[in-house]
This record gives structure tokens, sequence and C-alpha cells, in this order.
């Protein structure tokens, strides 16, 4: 099974070495879906949307919005922001186990698993089973780039 989740950040860029209006620095509002693919586990659920929104929010979002993409991304096309996106989130074990670390995030998803408390919720049920498949970036309505890591 395919999950995605769509999420939107605002932020500038400029592209160097490159002659017309994307050498100058200017801004987008991107639109990001994240894929993962697995197995429905027994909670009926291939990962819970809570924590890949949360996943995305920190690795992602969190230091790419309303930021200077150069800073972070020194050639800052949409293909090397995808590739940059994709390798924040490809190591999805440790992704997911942090945010499932997050006492909050807990609290959200014993609405799912009310025959658990905190420290009995058993996390390879949500990380043994999903990898990341694919990262779509819009840089406009109507332009965007898709990598799966190759």
């Amino acid at each position: 099974m395919k999950v995605t989740k769509q999420f939107k950040f605002d932020s500038a860029h400029f592209v160097p070495n490159y002659y017309g209006k994307c050498e100058r620095t200017h801004g987008h509002t991107y639109k990001l879906h994240v894929t993962v693919e697995g197995e429905v586990g027994e909670n009926g659920m291939t990962i819970d949307f809570v924590i890949l929104k949360k996943m995305v929010t920190k690795k992602v979002l969190d230091k790419l919005d309303h930021q200077l993409l150069n800073d972070i991304i020194p050639i800052a096309t949409a293909e090397n922001v995808a590739i940059w996106i994709w390798n924040q989130l490809v190591d999805l074990k440790t992704n997911i186990k942090e945010q499932l670390d997050d006492p909050n995030l807990v609290e959200s998803i014993k609405k799912y698993y009310k025959d658990h408390d905190s420290s009995e919720l058993d996390t390879s049920a949500f990380t043994d089973h999903i990898r990341l498949v694919e990262v779509k970036l819009w840089e406009t309505s109507n332009s965007f780039v898709t990598y799966n890591g190759e």
C-alpha cells in the first residue's frame, strides 16, 4: 500500500550560473508529496498520518519554510531540493522512532491504540514494514520534479 501526504512551504531561492529570471532571488509556494509504501499493519494502517506529518515537519518543513534555500542547498534547483528532502527522510525507521519518542505524539496515537500505554507501545509495528518510495516537489502549479532515490 502506498500512502502519500501533501505539504506546502514558502521559500526563496536563486539559481547560480543561470541566465534568466531565475538567476535573481525569488520565492515560491512549494507543494510537496511524500509517499511511503508498506504492508497494512494489524492496526489497519501502513503509517499513521500524524506520524508522517510530524516527521516531515521536523525534518523538512521546519528547516526550509521561509528560508533562502541557497543557504541550505547551494544550487537550489527543484531537483536538488527534492534530493535534499529525500536524504532527510530516507531513514524512516530512525525518523519514525524519533517521532514515537515525542510524548505529545504518543497521546495522539493512543486514540488508535487504546490497549497500550506509552511505555508498552511496540514501535516495530510502525517501522519494520515501510519505506520511502517517492518525493514529489512542485515549484509552481504546473512544474514539478519526482525523485525516488535513483
